[in-house]
C-alpha cells in the first residue's frame, strides 16, 4: 500500500521567507518542523519527510529538544539528509569525506527518532570535462561505500536521489545506470524525484522497468520547464502524473509518496490533486 506523505521543505522555505533568522537557524528549523507535523496530523497524512540541513544545527541541547519534538508524534517519519554544500561526488577528497561525515551524523540522529529511511544527494559533477565527470562518479562510488560500510545496518535504508540536469550526475535512466554500476552496491536503494527526472527528459517507463525493485521512496514534484526545479503546486505544470502512477501500479509500489513543495501554502491543493490517483 502506498503511503502519502509531505516534506517539511515547504514549511522551512515559508519560515525563512517570512521571518528574520537572526543567527538562529535551529529556532526556524524547529518551528517549521513542528508546523509540518501539526499539518500532517490535522490532514490525515501518513508520513512526514524531515529535511535536515545543516545537520550541525542539531547538537547539544538543540538535539534533544528536536528529538523530543519528533518523538511526540506517532506519524511515520523519514529523513532527507543535508544537501546544500554536500558533495559526495567532489573531486576534492576533503569535501567528499566531510559530506560522508555529515550523513553519518544524520544517521545517528535517525536512530534516535526511529527513522529507518534516509534520502541522500550525490552532489555536483563536472559538466564540461568528461574525464573529470567520470572521476566524479568514482568519487561518489567510494563515498557511498564508506557510508554504507560504516552504517552497516540492514534494517536502515539509504536512498540515493536522481538529480536535475544542472548537477550532471544521476540524470536520466542511462546516466543513472552508469552511476549505479560504478557504485555496485546491492544495499543502496533509490529515491525517484519526478521533477528532477523530467528536467532530463527521462523515460519513466524504462526507469521503472529497470529500477522498480530498488526505488523505495518517491518525491512528487511538479515542474513547468526542463530549465528549472521550482517545486510549484502539483497539477499546475507539465509533469505527467497519470503516467507515473501507472508505473507505480504496474510494479506494485508500496513505499512513500512524498509531496515536496516550495511553500506549505499549496499543500492542500496538491494533496487534493494527488488523491485522484489513489
Amino acid at each position: 500500500m502506498m503511503l502519502l506523505g509531505i516534506s517539511t521543505l515547504g514549511h522551512l522555505i515559508d519560515n525563512i521567507s517570512k521571518n528574520k533568522i537572526n543567527n538562529n537557524l535551529f529556532d526556524m528549523f524547529f518551528k517549521a518542523t513542528e508546523s509540518c507535523f501539526n499539518f500532517a496530523e490535522e490532514n490525515d497524512i501518513d508520513v512526514v519527510e524531515i529535511v535536515i540541513d545543516p545537520q550541525s544545527i542539531i547538537r547539544g541541547e538543540n538535539k534533544q529538544k528536536f528529538i523530543d519534538l519528533v518523538n511526540s508524534y506517532s506519524l511515520e517519519k523519514q529523513v532527507h539528509g543535508p544537501y546544500i554544500d554536500i558533495n559526495l561526488s567532489s573531486h576534492n577528497d576533503t569535501i567528499s569525506a566531510a559530506s560522508v561525515d555529515s550523513y553519518l551524523e544524520t544517521y545517528k540522529l535517525c536512530q534516535e527518532i526511529s527513522v529507518k529511511l534516509m534520502t541522500i544527494h550525490p552532489g555536483q559533477a563536472n559538466g564540461m570535462n568528461p574525464s573529470l565527470n567520470e572521476y566524479n562518479k568514482l568519487q561518489l562510488a567510494g563515498a557511498i561505500s564508506r557510508l554504507l560500510d560504516t552504517i552497516n545496518n540492514p534494517e536502515f535504508t539509504i536512498c540515493l536521489e536522481n538529480m536535475p540536469r544542472s548537477t550532471f550526475i544521476m540524470l536520466d535512466q542511462n546516466d543513472i545506470e552508469l552511476v549505479l554500476k560504478k557504485i555496485n552496491r546491492s544495499d543502496l536503494k533509490m529515491t525517484y524525484d519526478t521533477s528532477h527526472f523530467y528536467t532530463n527528459n527521462g523515460n519513466v517507463e524504462i526507469l521503472w522497468e529497470k529500477y522498480h525493485e530498488i526505488i523505495k521512496n518517491v518525491h512528487l514534484v511538479e515542474n513547468y520547464t526542463v530549465l528549472s526545479d521550482t517545486h510549484p503546486t502539483l497539477g499546475t505544470g507539465k509533469i505527467n502524473f497519470k503516467a507515473i502512477f501507472n508505473q507505480l501500479e504496474k510494479f506494485q509500489y508500496e513505499g512513500s509518496l512524498i509531496i515536496e513543495l516550495a511553500s506549505s501554502e499549496s499543500l492542500q491543493r496538491s494533496i487534493h490533486f494527488i488523491y485522484q490517483f489513489f
